[in-house]
């Protein structure tokens, strides 16, 4: 049994969001291998600490916590420190103490995004446990997709964003044990864009099948569109509106019964505002997800901005709902298209597919069914997890990754 310190850069619960879901799921395999883990993450207010102390009472293990300056001064230190402002944004001086203390007898320690590596540069040089990153994806890279889009000032804020993270991104892949990204592309960008290195793994994420599963009983005056994810995220903000604006009003007229829903916390003002239209619901944060699932026809990922693999996607092709997606939004995850998942080139093509699904049943259960299968194949946590696992498990051959993503792709 290892001894294992995860450092997440948020406390992962509830696992109601990508990167929380991804945290705890490893967390929870992590146990169930018989490893000793202990948690630890800054807070930010009341509520994280609540929530670390419910993650510590769901698997019965020690999770600390430290909070976190108000934000403007954390700002501040990165224009000061000339450091990333994601680095600054998650350090905490008491943090540090408890990562620097607890990581004296550690075997291993995890860390859940690059903003963190900070903490592990300031462990004493000869300190013995193996250091881990879980980039997740290329954020550099989603930095600089933001600055393409953005206003003049926006854009120089994302490029320094940019070349911050890749020069952080750079140092990780040569001081850590080992790194992992969510998919093959990840690691194919991070080889080409950020560092040649084979120190990278590919550590993909899996689904709870629990949680997401088909509804064989759906509306039957309504076709509902659904999209979900928090919507005060950039992405998902420009993927909804891009969708709405070019998309959304053709099919409305070919589908009078049409319905689209939006489900997902912390909405903006941009996306409230969407609710004034008589069929399009916003739902804001909801207690649970899946009945929002459970009556959607069809899931829409029209993603103009991404990196990594999209949950929401899995969730969808888990509950055998068909996915009409952008290249983008399908980037990473095991499908091909008009088997377990329909992509689109460009908006045209995107309404078009939104249509000629919300007029077939029979397309929509074919798409849909196959999606499940998919994932029934492919993404079981404990089979996503084990480059990980096989990482942590001292003395054990390390899983090829090319084997790993061989046996994947294996239907």
């Amino acid at each position: 049994m290892a001894n294992i310190v995860v450092l997440a850069h948020r406390v992962p619960y509830p696992p109601n969001k990508g990167e929380k879901l991804r945290t705890f799921h490893q967390i929870e395999e992590i146990i169930r291998k018989g490893h000793s883990v202990l948690v630890l993450a800054p807070t930010e207010n009341d509520d994280d600490v609540k929530n670390a102390k419910k993650l510590a009472k769901h698997f019965d293990i020690t999770v600390k916590t430290a909070p976190l300056i108000a934000k403007p001064l954390r700002l501040a230190r990165a224009l000061l420190l000339r450091q990333s402002f994601s680095e600054a944004n998650f350090y905490s001086n008491d943090l540090l103490g408890l990562f620097l203390l607890e990581s004296t007898n550690a075997d291993s320690v995890l860390l859940t995004a690059s903003s963190l590596a900070p903490y592990a540069f300031a462990l004493p040089a000869d300190q013995k446990a193996q250091l881990l990153m879980d980039f997740m994806d290329v954020d550099s890279d989603k930095w600089m997709q933001y600055s393409v889009q953005s206003s003049a000032i926006k854009k120089l804020v994302y490029r320094r964003e940019a070349t911050k993270v890749k020069e952080l991104e750079r140092e990780i892949s040569e001081r850590f044990t080992r790194t992992f990204v969510i998919a093959e592309t990840e690691k194919k960008l991070f080889q080409k864009r950020v560092h040649q290195t084979d120190n990278i793994l590919v550590l993909g994420n899996g689904i709870d099948q629990s949680l997401f599963n088909p509804c064989e009983s759906k509306p039957i005056d309504t076709i509902n569109f659904l999209f979900s994810g928090v919507m005060d995220y950039k992405p998902n903000i420009d993927a909804i509106l891009w969708f709405i604006k070019n998309c959304w009003s053709g099919i409305e007229q070919e589908i009078p019964n049409a319905r689209l829903i939006i489900a997902g916390m912390n909405p903006t003002e941009s996306i409230k505002a969407l609710s004034k239209h008589n069929n399009i619901e916003v739902t804001g944060f909801v207690d649970d997800i899946k009945p929002y699932f459970d009556k959607s026809h069809i899931f829409v990922a029209p993603f103009q901005i991404a990196r990594g693999v999209q949950n929401k996607v899995l969730q969808a092709m888990a509950s055998a709902i068909p996915v009409i997606s952008t290249a983008l939004g399908a980037e990473g995850i095991m499908c091909k298209d008009k088997e377990d998942i329909l992509i689109a080139k460009d908006a045209k093509a995107f309404e078009q597919l939104s249509l000629t699904l919300a007029k077939s049943a029979k397309l929509r259960s074919k798409i849909g069914y196959n999606g499940l299968e998919t994932i029934n194949n492919n993404y079981a946590w404990e089979s996503v997890l084990l480059p990980l696992t096989q990482t942590l498990a001292i003395g054990e051959p390390l899983i090829s990754d090319d084997n790993n993503h061989n046996r994947l792709n294996a239907k």
